[in-house]
Parts: C-alpha cells; sequence; structure tokens
C-alpha cells in the first residue's frame, strides 16, 4: 500500500518531517498541477497505512492509502480520473496522481466527510447547469452542500460568493476544508441549520437533497430566491418532477434535466424567453 498525502509546493518539506515523525519515511513527490504536490511513502501492510492515515487526517493532512499495484491500482486510477464538466468545468480529488495541467478552471476536492465529488449523476446534472447558466458576480446559496462541490465549482466559474449549508457537520467542515483547499476561503460561509436565520436573497439557490427533503424545505428555499435570480435543484426521479415543481409555486420550471434515473429542474420567477443550450452529455428539456 502507498500513502498519499496532497500538499502545495512549499508544504512538501513539512509533510515529509510530519511523515518521519509518524516513523514513515516518504520516498516520491510527484506534481500533477503548478502547484499541487503529492507526497508517497509505501506502507507494510494496510492495516498500518490505514492508521497512519487517520492520524495525518486527525492532523490536518489531506492523506489517503491507495493500492501499490495491479487490478485495484489499476481501479484506483480510474476511479481517481479528473471529471470534465463540458469544457467549462474539471473537478478532481487533490489526492489524484492524473496530470491536470491544461485542463479548464480546476476544482479540487477532498470529500471526506461530505457527499459529492461529481461523479453522482444527481451532482453531475446541477453541475451541468451551473457551466451553463453562471454569468459572474452571483451570490449562491448550496443547501446540503455535503463537500461544497457546487457552491466551489460556481465560485470557479465566476460567481462572487457562496453560503453552504448541511445538517451534517462534517460536511460543513468538509466545505470549509475544500474552499481553502482552493483559494476560496474569505469567500466562502459553510453553516449548520436552521434555514429560518438565512436572511436575504440569492442569485442562485442550489439544493441537490432529495425529494423528501425539497418538499420539506420549499418555503424556505422559495423565498431565498431574488427576483432575477434562479434555482436549481436535484436528487429526484423524472416521476417525482411534477409534485417537487408544484411545491416550488410562484416559482416556475424553465429548465428539466434529466440523466440516468435522475433529474434536476430549474425554477425561476418567470419564464425564460431565450433556452439554455446543452453542455452535457444528459438531456435537457
Amino acid at each position: 500500500m502507498i500513502i498519499v498525502v496532497a500538499t502545495t509546493v512549499e508544504g512538501v518539506a513539512d509533510v515529509q518531517d510530519h511523515l518521519r515523525t509518524l516513523g514513515v519515511a516518504p520516498t516520491e513527490v510527484r506534481a500533477p498541477s503548478e502547484v499541487r504536490r503529492l507526497v508517497l511513502a509505501p506502507m507494510p501492510d494496510e492495516a498500518r497505512g490505514a492508521s497512519v492515515v487517520s492520524r495525518l487526517r486527525t492532523d490536518g493532512q489531506i492523506a489517503v492509502l491507495r493500492p501499490e499495484a495491479g487490478p485495484r491500482l489499476e481501479a484506483w486510477m480510474r476511479h481517481s480520473r479528473p471529471i470534465a464538466i463540458g469544457q467549462q468545468l474539471c473537478l478532481c480529488f487533490a489526492w489524484s496522481e492524473h496530470d491536470r495541467r491544461g485542463l479548464s478552471r480546476v476544482v479540487e476536492l477532498d470529500p471526506d466527510g461530505g457527499f459529492g465529488s461529481g461523479q453522482h449523476p444527481s451532482t453531475r446534472l446541477l453541475l451541468e447547469v451551473l457551466a451553463a447558466r453562471i454569468v459572474g458576480g452571483e451570490r449562491v446559496i448550496d443547501v446540503g452542500c455535503g463537500s461544497g462541490v457546487l457552491a466551489l465549482s460556481a465560485l470557479r466559474l465566476g460567481a462572487s460568493s457562496a453560503v453552504g449549508v448541511d445538517v451534517e457537520a462534517d460536511a460543513v467542515e468538509a466545505t470549509r476544508r475544500n474552499a481553502a483547499l482552493n483559494g476560496f476561503g474569505p469567500r466562502v460561509e459553510a453553516r449548520l441549520p436552521p434555514m429560518n436565520e438565512i436572511g436575504g436573497v440569492f442569485d442562485v439557490v442550489l439544493a441537490n437533497i432529495g425529494r423528501a427533503a425539497l418538499l420539506e424545505l420549499s418555503a424556505d428555499l422559495s423565498r431565498l430566491v431574488s427576483p432575477g435570480g434562479w434555482m436549481a435543484v436535484s436528487g429526484i426521479a423524472p416521476t417525482q418532477s411534477s409534485v417537487v415543481a408544484a411545491a416550488m409555486r410562484p416559482l416556475e420550471v424553465v429548465e428539466d434535466r434529466t440523466c440516468d434515473e435522475w433529474s434536476a429542474l430549474v425554477f425561476a420567477y418567470r419564464r425564460a424567453e431565450h433556452s439554455v443550450s446543452e453542455s452535457g452529455p444528459c438531456s435537457r428539456h
């Protein structure tokens, strides 16, 4: 097994020293991008490696344990490939060893403790909506933020600020960690509910939280949308779209996307005069 620790150019020496204090000898440093550095250290067995990774994470490092060779490593490398959202955006695990130089608007993630890496169809649907609709300068709120992937992607595409809300404290921490990882720390507020304590309105409201939660929070979600703004929701099946749409009135559905067995709906206070062009492999109505 191999420990992989994600750090910066400036942080390599500190990571190497940290590993040595834990009795681990770092053997290699890789550079998958101009700013990202990965420190690799072999481990004699999986149990020992998992213990060291747990300690590194407790100490604030972004560390994972990966296979050393063979089919398991091949599967690991497939799983950790960057995910492109059209030509506008790319998501990548911070500890991925794949080269991301030349990729557009990269968002790096360490989703530990928070749902959302861009691989699930419901997340991808909303990423495609963001890539198609963000024009720059928007104030965004992501309800059920998980890892922060949607809020951070909106910022990478040009939004000005983002609020992330989640019922899980680990997800709030993951969003803060990923905001700092991408240099967005001062522009992101991550917090626990209650929703009724969130004041003001937002240009973009996002919620990838499933039918039951969307129905429960419909009034709060609707009131957060600015008069000229829009809301995008997912985590629902196509057969559930009409029920969710009815709950969001007076907002109207202006776009409906599907991918596999998942749907995403885009709402606004008035029907858009111009349709949004397709930007990914999933269908739009």
